[in-house]
């Protein structure tokens, strides 16, 4: 019978002159002009979050049903049990949804199929005489971009180019995909790190700002020299990390001041509370770089009813109302956070905005938005790697500026007699031996590379500049790298079960693949040298969400936090 039908299929399409067969079954467009191919790199930035896997692996997230300094446990829920396993570095097989491993490989590799199609119709539209400078290098920055974020989640910190040759990098995808299941092999992180750096390189050749409408939702020229910095901040580059920062932030104070965050703004001039989070994620303001939107219920993760996990105790005691070498607490947490409940707070820069599918039901959509490079956190690179190199007067000044621009409030920065507000003594007395881990962590540079070798003076600047990386990162999941690159040891208690350690060689800094990707063989992380790692015995936890429910308490204000309407979800 399925002969019989497959010979008739054949007779008709004959007789039919196989019209059908001249159209794209799939009613795919073809990318034939400049303005489709910028329609296309729309698509080119990924929807997943990649900061929250990385945050709940780091030391700024707690597990607030361990024991506290009384021996209190509490039986709070996390929002889904995929939150237990990322606590306890453990593969996720509880889930595929938002914020999950398989959600942020597949958003990466979905952006940079984005790129390779472009980059195709590209390359056939220059053949015809067309300049499409500018967007083959979008197109480029951004395939580079998404493979460097997936090597942070999910490959170890890269050493030296021999030592990386050891350990496991990705499959760098330069085509579009045309095969039905295809195999692949990952190739070794130095080989990785040289593709996205190939990549990087000629795209900031050809990047511009002249097409876009709102820059920041794009690979613009600061943003592209933005990733340069952090690239090579990762590779250990330390004067190429210089001269991309030099870029977007200038060479002086003043050029580096005007283009902080406006914490001051934030305070006085805005009352309302959903302006003030939104502040931190404008498209207009100079601190932002590059913004795009994701899919991520991650921040309902922190609220009361769903905090088993939180910024809470000692990552909070040492951030964001913690002391530091100018403060008692630090004066910033006045515009930084909001306490969402006792077992918690939630930074400002990860408010949310909710689209409505159904408002009568109260269903939806959670959006963030990410925040991939700001003007703060390039500046802070910049600081490291002049301390790396050992100027550490120039370093210490752009920590200065640094600390300007959060000085607000009424706890403010002591100044010293020069008028600044650090210098190497006052940071040399704050981040002596015998401080809190917290504080002073061991560093295991020379163990990653024997000739990672640093001065006591370089070290307690360091120290410095990773202090005030943590606060200004919290929730960007950037903490997770700046531990790992250092070998920085991570202790997680969750609930009673025995303390668990994050060794500075540990397997577990790259985060296990997906689940899905290993069944179809890619070949998986290896999890050999796991310390005293304990298996997690956490409980499964509810997922249903109502967002007119949750309240946040915000300078003595309790507010519910307020859903989007959905025209509005792209801005």
């Amino acid at each position: 019978m399925k002969k019989t039908n497959i010979i008739l299929l054949t007779a008709i399409l004959s007789l039919a002159g196989c019209n059908f067969l001249d159209k794209n079954p799939d009613m795919r467009a073809t990318i034939d002009t400049q303005e489709k191919v910028r329609l296309l790199l729309v698509s080119a930035y990924t929807d997943a979050d990649a900061s929250a896997i990385c945050e709940f692996s780091s030391d700024n997230i707690i597990d607030n049903n361990s024991p506290d300094a009384t021996g209190h446990v509490n039986s709070l829920n996390p929002l889904d049990k995929m939150y237990d396993e990322i606590f306890a570095w453990e593969p996720v097989v509880s889930s595929d949804q938002q914020n999950s491993p398989k959600s942020i490989w597949d958003g990466c590799y979905s952006a940079i199929a984005a790129c390779n199609q472009a980059l195709q119709a590209i390359e056939k539209l220059e053949a015809e005489g067309k300049n499409l400078d500018a967007e083959k290098g979008e197109a480029l920055l951004s395939r580079a971009y998404h493979h460097f974020l997936l090597t942070t989640v999910f490959c170890q910190a890269y050493k030296t180019e021999e030592a990386s040759k050891n350990d496991l990098g990705l499959v760098y995808m330069t085509e579009p995909e045309t095969k039905v299941a295809p195999h692949y092999e990952r190739e070794s992180l130095t080989e990785t790190y040289k593709h996205i750096e190939e990549d990087l390189e000629e795209g900031l050749k050809l990047v511009a700002d002249n097409y876009y409408t709102v820059p920041r939702y794009h690979f613009n020229t600061k943003a592209a020299h933005a990733f340069a910095s952090r690239f090579y901040l990762y590779k250990r580059e330390w004067q190429k990390v210089i001269d991309h920062a030099d870029y977007v932030l200038g060479t002086s104070k003043e050029s580096a001041a005007a283009v902080m965050h406006d914490a001051r703004h934030t305070l006085q001039d805005l009352t309302d509370v959903n302006s003030e989070f939104l502040a931190w994620v404008d498209g207009n303001s100079p601190a932002n770089l590059l913004l795009y939107t994701t899919y991520s219920t991650a921040p309902y993760s922190l609220f009361g009813g769903y905090n088993r996990y939180g910024l809470n105790r000692d990552p909070r005691s040492y951030t964001i109302s913690g002391p530091g070498p100018a403060w008692s607490r630090f004066p910033g947490v006045s515009v930084w956070s909001a306490n969402s409940g006792e077992y918690s707070s939630f930074a400002a820069h990860w408010f949310y905005l909710f689209e409505y599918i159904d408002k009568v039901q109260g269903y939806g959509y959670v959006h963030g938005v990410t925040r991939a490079f700001t003007t703060n956190e390039n500046l802070l690179a910049r600081a490291e790697a002049k301390a790396q190199l050992n100027d550490l007067n120039g370093a210490i000044a752009d920590l200065n500026v640094w600390c300007e621009s959060y000085d607000v409030g009424s706890n403010k920065m002591t100044r010293t007699a020069s008028g600044d507000i650090l210098n190497l003594s006052k940071i040399k007395t704050f981040y002596a031996d015998g401080k809190s881990k917290e504080i002073v962590p061991r560093l295991h540079n020379t163990d990653i590379d024997p000739k990672w070798t640093l001065t006591d003076d370089q070290l307690r600047v360091i120290y410095c500049c990773l202090q005030l990386r943590r606060i200004e990162t919290i929730h960007d999941g950037l903490r997770w790298m700046d531990t790992k690159r250092y070998g920085i040891e991570i202790t997680h208690k969750q609930g009673i079960l025995p303390e668990k350690r994050m060794l500075w060689n540990d397997d577990r800094w790259a985060i296990q693949l997906p689940q899905e990707v290993i069944i179809a063989g890619l070949q998986d992380n290896p999890r050999v040298n796991v310390g005293d790692h304990v298996g997690s015995e956490a409980s499964m936890a509810p997922v249903n969400i109502t967002p007119i429910e949750l309240e946040m308490s915000v300078k003595g204000q309790t507010i519910a936090l307020v859903p989007i309407d959905d025209e509005d979800e792209n801005n």
